[in-house]
């Protein structure tokens, strides 16, 4: 009876307990918009608490437009959750118990600059970029101009690079680069394999890796027109020749 008694009590409370959390998630609600930006825009500036960006650069266009997918707790935010600040196009947040996770395409070059508390950020053929994330994944493609981007957690992607200096750190993911064009790199993993594949001529290397093997097929030379400056504390560093 007691054994009978027991199995009873702990269904009851599972049950009570997946009830709650199925109650919690259907408290969350979610909206979709789109915008289309009149101003003139010269760079983006991210200023996102939860939720990622995307960015689409066009060639041959000016216009802008956002599309913006809205989760919240509470109470349904009102009004843009973006603004311009003299041609600066801000990405921002919209509150407590709130995410919103922003898809832009705008013309191609334009730079970009900020961070995101949580959320992965993706950019394609835009300008410079210099972006930290606390939490979530950078991927870039395309991108015409110094590179310098940092994670607290979260893989580091980056192919067709050009324009460089590239900096790339995270202190959890791997981080795989392809350049373009033959230019300086400084990537640092905290935890995760270093990758980087660029065009074969002269480099002044530093490989160091405390847990992981180096395998570097293009040419090490101190007297390198550009460096290779890769770490990480755990994880192989790959050197390959484009």
């Amino acid at each position: 009876m007691r054994a009978r008694l027991r199995l009873l009590t702990a269904v009851t409370t599972a049950a009570l307990a997946a009830g709650g959390i199925s109650a919690c998630g259907m408290l969350r609600k979610s909206f979709n918009d789109d915008t289309t930006v009149t101003q003139k825009i010269t760079s983006v500036r991210l200023d996102t608490g939860s939720g990622g960006v995307t960015l689409h650069g066009k060639e041959g266009t000016t216009a802008v437009s956002l599309h913006r997918y809205v989760e919240y707790g509470g109470d349904r935010p009102e009004g843009a959750t973006h603004r311009i600040e003299n041609g600066v196009l801000v990405l921002g947040g919209c509150g407590d118990d709130c995410s919103v996770a922003y898809t832009v395409d705008l013309p191609a070059g334009i730079p970009v600059t900020g961070e995101t508390s949580s959320g992965a950020v993706s950019a394609s053929r835009t300008g410079a970029v210099k972006v930290r994330t606390g939490s979530g994944a950078i991927d870039l493609d395309g991108v015409n101009g110094p590179v310098e981007v940092q994670a607290g957690s979260g893989a580091i992607t980056g192919k067709a690079l050009k324009g460089g200096p590239v900096v790339a750190k995270t202190s959890s993911g791997a981080i795989d680069l392809t350049m373009a064009a033959a230019q300086d790199v400084r990537a640092g993993a905290g935890s995760g394999a270093v990758t980087v594949t660029t065009p074969d001529e002269r480099y002044h290397v530093t490989a160091e890796s405390d847990s992981g093997g180096k395998d570097i097929a293009v040419h090490d030379d101190p007297s390198g027109t550009h460096r290779l400056d890769l770490t990480t504390g755990s994880g192989a560093i790959t050197v390959k020749r484009s």
